[in-house]
C-alpha cells in the first residue's frame, strides 16, 4: 500500500534529503520511499508513484511529503518521529559540542565574527537575498542553489569589487584552506591550485593530483555559468589572479568546458606570468591553449599528471595520451572481446559525473561508431528516449528527467540500479560502463547502493552465460569517509574491472565494442 503524510514547514536541502530516503528504506515493510519537497514539479513525482492527497495538493515549497510503498499503515508514524531525530540533529554537537542554530545570517555572523564562508542550499528564489546579506557581511560565497543568469551576474559583480569569491551558483565541488566543500573528497594540501567550471571535472584532478603522491592548495568552483559571454568569466579570473600571488601554489590547472571565444581570450591575456598553467577545455582547442603558452592535456588525468610533473619540476611528456593509453589497454580488451557473443555489439555507459560522461564522449566520438547520448555535447546522436539505449549510449544520470524527486546520484547512485538492470538484460549489451564519486555528503556505502545490480548481472551470467563486461572508475582517495580501497576490493568481487581514471575506463570499454 501507499501511505503519504505531510510534515508543514519542515524544509531540507537536498543533503538532508538524501539522509532521510536512506532512513525511509530501513523502517519495517517499506518497499519504496519519495522524500520530496513539495514544489510543483515534486507533486507530479509523488502523483506518479501513486500518493497523491488532497494534502499533498495543497502544500506549499517548505513542506515535506513523505510517500512510502510499504506494508504497515503504522509506520507512517515511524517515518515522521525519524524526520525529526534528523532535523533535530541540526543542532546537535559531537562529544562535548554544543551547535547553534539561528534563524538569521546577520545573528550568525555577529555571533561568530571570525566566519568568511556561507554555503547557500535553498530554494533559488530565496537564495539572492541571503547572498546579499552574505555579501554585505563580508563573506565569500559556496551557492549550492541555482540561480538566475541576471542574479549571479549581480552578486558576483558585487564580490569581485569587495575582493570576495562566489562558488556557484549551482556549485558542487571546492577545496579551501583544506576544508572539502559540497560533494568534494578529501585530499591532502600541497602545491597544485585548481580553478573550474566542472564539478566533477575538479574533482577528478584534485583526485588523482592527490593519489600521485601532490596536493592541492585550493580548489575554487566557480560554477558552470562563470565561463559563458553575459558573465564573463568574473570569478574565474579572480582566482586565476589569486593563484598569481599565492605563495603556496606553484602550478595552476583550470578546468571547464570551452569558455565563450571573448572569456578564454580574457583567461589567455591572463595566464599566471610567475607559475606555469595547465588548461583543460573539454573539447576545445588544444593549439589556442599552447598558443597562449599554457600547457594543454587531452584528458582530466593527464591535466593531474602535467600538473604533478611540473609541481616536481619536471617537463611534461610530450605525447599522444589517448594513443598511449589505447595501446596499454589493447590486451586486455581484446581478451574481454573474446569473451562476448557476436550479438553483443554495443556499450551502454551510466555516469554519475556530468563532466565524467562528457569526457567519455570526447574520447570514444572518433573511434566508436553509432554513438548516442541524452547530452548535446560533442558529435553523438541525441537519444529520443533517455529511458532507452540505442546502439552505443552514453547517459548522464544527473539529467533532471532522472533526479525529479530523488537526489542526484553523485549523493546516491542507487538510481542507476534499475537502469544498469535494463542495460544488462538486453542481449545486444557487451559492456556496462559506469563511475562512483566519493567525499563528504555522498553516499556511506556506494557499491552497497548498487549491489542489486551487480547481483542481477552475475545472475545473468551464471544462468544465461552470457558474459557481461563491467567496467567502473572510482574518483575517491585513501582519505574519504568511505573506505575506497574496500570498495573497489568489493566491486572486484563482482567482477567489476576497475580502471585508475575515467578516461582510462571510457577507452576500455570503447576498444571493447570498436
Amino acid at each position: 500500500m501507499i501511505k503519504t503524510t505531510v510534515m508543514p514547514n519542515c524544509y531540507m536541502d537536498s543533503i538532508l534529503i538524501l539522509s532521510v530516503s536512506r532512513e525511509m528504506m530501513k523502517l519495517p515493510t517499506v518497499k519504496k520511499a519519495v522524500v520530496v519537497m513539495a514544489t510543483d514539479m515534486n507533486k507530479t513525482v509523488v502523483d506518479e508513484f501513486g500518493g497523491m492527497t488532497a494534502a499533498v495538493r495543497s502544500a506549499g515549497p517548505n513542506d515535506l511529503i513523505l510517500s512510502l510503498d510499504c506494508g504497515d499503515e503504522d509506520v507512517i508514524k515511524q517515518a515522521e518521529a525519524k524526520v525529526r531525530e534528523i532535523a533535530g540533529g541540526k543542532s546537535s554537537g559531537g562529544a562535548g559540542e554544543t551547535q547553534v542554530e539561528y534563524r538569521k545570517l546577520g545573528a550568525a555572523k555577529s555571533a561568530m565574527p571570525e566566519a568568511n564562508i556561507c554555503i547557500i542550499s535553498l530554494p533559488g528564489e530565496y537564495a539572492l537575498d541571503e547572498a546579499k546579506t552574505a555579501l554585505d557581511n563580508d563573506m565569500n560565497l559556496f551557492i549550492f542553489s541555482d540561480m538566475e543568469e541576471d542574479e549571479e551576474l549581480e552578486i558576483k559583480k558585487i564580490a569581485h569589487e569587495k575582493g570576495l569569491f562566489v562558488m556557484g551558483p549551482g556549485a558542487g565541488t571546492a577545496v579551501v584552506n583544506g576544508v572539502s566543500l559540497g560533494l568534494m573528497s578529501k585530499v591532502r594540501r600541497g602545491r597544485i591550485g585548481i580553478v573550474a567550471a566542472s564539478g566533477s571535472g575538479l574533482q577528478e584532478v584534485a583526485v588523482l593530483v592527490h593519489n600521485m603522491g601532490e596536493g592541492i592548495s585550493q580548489a575554487i568552483g566557480t560554477g558552470g555559468h562563470d565561463l559563458r559571454e553575459k558573465i564573463g568569466g568574473i570569478m574565474f579570473l579572480q582566482a586565476i589572479d589569486y593563484f598569481s600571488n599565492d605563495p603556496e601554489t606553484e602550478v595552476v590547472v583550470m578546468v571547464s568546458k570551452p569558455p565563450h571565444p571573448s572569456v578564454a581570450k580574457k583567461i589567455y591575456e591572463n595566464l599566471p606570468g610567475n607559475k606555469p598553467s595547465v588548461i583543460f577545455f573539454l573539447g576545445g582547442n588544444t593549439d589556442e591553449i599552447k598558443a597562449a603558452g599554457a600547457y594543454a592535456p587531452r584528458t582530466l588525468e593527464e591535466a593531474a599528471i602535467m600538473a604533478v610533473d611540473l609541481a616536481r619540476g619536471r617537463k611534461p611528456a610530450e605525447r599522444d595520451i589517448v594513443a598511449v593509453d589505447k595501446a596499454e589497454l589493447a590486451a586486455l580488451a581484446a581478451a574481454e572481446k573474446e569473451k562476448l557473443a557476436l550479438t553483443q555489439k554495443y556499450m551502454r555507459g551510466l555516469f554519475c559525473g556530468g563532466t565524467h560522461s562528457e569526457e567519455a564522449v570526447t574520447l570514444l566520438q572518433e573511434f566508436v561508431p553509432d554513438m548516442h547520448s541524452n547530452i548535446l555535447f560533442g558529435k553523438v546522436d541525441l537519444l529520443e528516449d533517455r529511458y532507452q539505449s540505442v546502439e552505443n549510449s552514453l547517459v548522464d544520470m544527473g539529467d533532471e528527467v532522472f533526479t525529479k524527486g530523488k537526489p542526484h546520484p553523485v549523493m546516491d547512485p542507487s538510481i542507476l540500479v534499475d537502469r544498469m538492470i535494463q542495460e544488462a538484460h538486453d542481449p545486444e549489451t557487451g559492456v556496462i560502463l559506469f563511475d562512483l564519486l566519493y567525499g563528504h555528503a555522498i553516499h556511506a556505502d556506494p557499491v552497497g547502493a548498487m549491489e542489486d545490480a551487480l547481483r542481477e548481472i552475475r545472475r545473468i551470467e551464471k544462468e544465461e552465460g552470457r558474459h557481461i563486461c563491467v567496467i567502473a572508475s572510482l574518483c575517491g582517495t585513501d582519505i574519504e569517509p568511505q573506505d575506497v580501497a574496500d570498495q573497489a576490493r568489493r566491486l572486484k568481487e563482482y567482477g567489476v574491472i576497475l580502471q585508475p581514471s575515467n578516461a582510462k575506463a571510457a577507452l576500455l570499454a570503447g576498444l571493447i565494442v570498436s
